[in-house]
């Protein structure tokens, strides 16, 4: 497996990932993770799959195992569930697997995000004040060291 999803910082504050369990933040990681990013024809016990971008085929135990030590069955259960209660995704359940949809996949991975113009002028100038910034603070270490050499020593009355 191979690749990247985008994740959006914003999931940082959403109930998803504020009230959820580590494990199930590293059950909501792997979702993402293993969901194809185009459209897929998967074979899966015998059965054949049409899988569109951002579904995938797995079962419970081996979603559990892909999410490592710990992370058992019993919490995968629970996890799912409730992704799917926040609408994060669905699931259509057979009794040898289950195919997982991230709901609103298109709209998180999309390939290319166009880059307006104010938001070219906004890194433009950020760009420059950090610059700006870099240059100030080395002109005022250089010139507090100019300082400090002739500062007096006001208890012994000499330069230091």
């Amino acid at each position: 497996m191979s690749g990247w999803v985008k994740l959006h910082r914003a999931v940082m504050d959403k109930p998803i990932w504020t009230e959820s369990t580590s494990d199930q933040k590293v059950i909501l990681m792997a979702l993402l993770m293993l969901a194809n990013y185009e459209e897929r024809q998967w074979k899966w016990g015998g059965r054949e799959y049409d899988l569109q971008p951002g579904q995938f085929v797995t079962s419970i135990a081996s979603l559990s195992q892909r999410c490592g030590k710990g992370v058992t069955v019993s919490k995968v259960r629970t996890a799912l569930k409730r992704f799917e209660e926040y609408g994060f995704m669905t699931s259509e359940t057979t009794n040898q697997n289950q195919v997982i949809t991230i709901v609103n996949w298109g709209l998180y991975q999309k390939n290319e995000e166009p880059m307006t113009s104010n938001f070219a002028n906004e890194r433009r100038a950020c760009n420059k004040q950090i610059a700006t910034t870099k240059k100030e603070r080395t002109k005022n270490i250089r010139k507090n060291a100019r300082v400090n050499e002739f500062t007096l020593d006001l208890t012994k009355g000499e330069a230091m």
